[in-house]
């Protein structure tokens, strides 16, 4: 939890750093008195699309197992977890409310997020030691989520084409579907025939192991970049998941792999997100104001 909190207050820290940081010459530059479609612009509604990649990481917080040792130590049976390695993407819209500088916005997307984790069994004879099957599980989880963002965004530059910005806020989503791909593999030296092996790829639904809903905070960095009426947008955002998605009550019923040993752990999700948007004005400027009378 120290290391989540710890990437949003870096993130925060940074952007409030460049705000401080401005040069003499951009503070000079906005004392300038501002023109009628300065005016004009200080309040404007958006609306465009977005889309982009992201990656996840689970982060456990209690662990479990379908196997109850009596011989050797529990913690041989955690299962090791992917890092922020598996690449998805999610795509949805943007409506945002612009007013001196700061932007409520609400993002609505499909989401699509992966995490894996591997576990490994052993079984030995134990009048022969040589007698033994290992096992290796990879399994990867595939959640598709629609998410209810809402973000609050500051903007470091107001008065340039270039608009770099500070956001955070919260989110909701709710699961779509889910499925767990397995890659089974080990060495066989108790069938006779001694040596490794490896079977096909086993996809199964997974919608049972998981709650519906997921909840959590988000704060990121990025810029607009303004030509003719038309606003592009990147941003890079970093989601730290509140809640434990795994449904603890299926956790040994509905699990089609329980019979070897594999039990859901209790699990938040952090994602890092990375956005390209085009954004439209909702109020145009008109000519009287691109060229007042004087």
């Amino acid at each position: 939890m120290k290391k989540r909190i710890s990437i949003l207050s870096f993130l925060l820290f940074v952007g409030c750093g460049i705000s401080f940081a401005q040069p003499a010459y951009l503070n000079k530059k906005r004392s300038k008195k501002p023109t009628e479609a300065d005016r004009f612009m200080q309040t404007q509604w958006w609306l465009g699309f977005k889309a982009g990649v992201n990656m996840t990481e689970a982060s456990p917080d209690q662990r479990f197992s379908g196997l109850s040792p009596t011989n050797y130590d529990p913690g041989i049976l955690d299962k090791e977890y992917d890092g922020f390695e598996a690449i998805s993407g999610q795509a949805g819209i943007e409506i945002t409310f612009y007013h001196k500088g700061f932007s409520f916005s609400f993002q609505p997307n499909y989401r699509r997020q992966q995490f894996g984790y591997s576990n490994s069994y052993e079984w030995t004879n134990t009048e022969d030691a040589d007698n033994t099957l290992s096992l290796n599980y990879d399994q990867a989880h595939k959640l598709d989520y629609i998410e209810l963002p809402l973000l609050v965004k500051y903007d470091i530059l107001k008065q340039n084409k270039f608009r770099p910005f500070v956001q955070v806020g919260v989110f909701y989503a709710t699961l779509m579907n889910a499925q767990k791909e397995v890659e089974i593999s080990g060495i066989d030296q108790a069938s006779g025939s001694a040596g490794p092996f490896e079977n096909q790829q086993l996809i199964i639904g997974a919608d049972d192991l998981f709650i519906k809903s997921s909840t959590g905070v988000m704060g990121g960095l990025g810029f607009y970049y303004d030509f003719w009426s038309v606003r592009l947008v990147f941003d890079a955002t970093y989601r730290m998941g509140l809640n434990n998605i795994t449904n603890t009550q299926n956790r040994f019923s509905e699990n089609q792999l329980s019979g070897i040993g594999d039990a859901m752990d209790d699990v938040n999700l952090n994602n890092i997100s990375f956005n390209l948007g085009c954004l439209f004005p909702m109020r145009f400027i008109s000519s009287k104001i691109h060229n007042p009378v004087r």
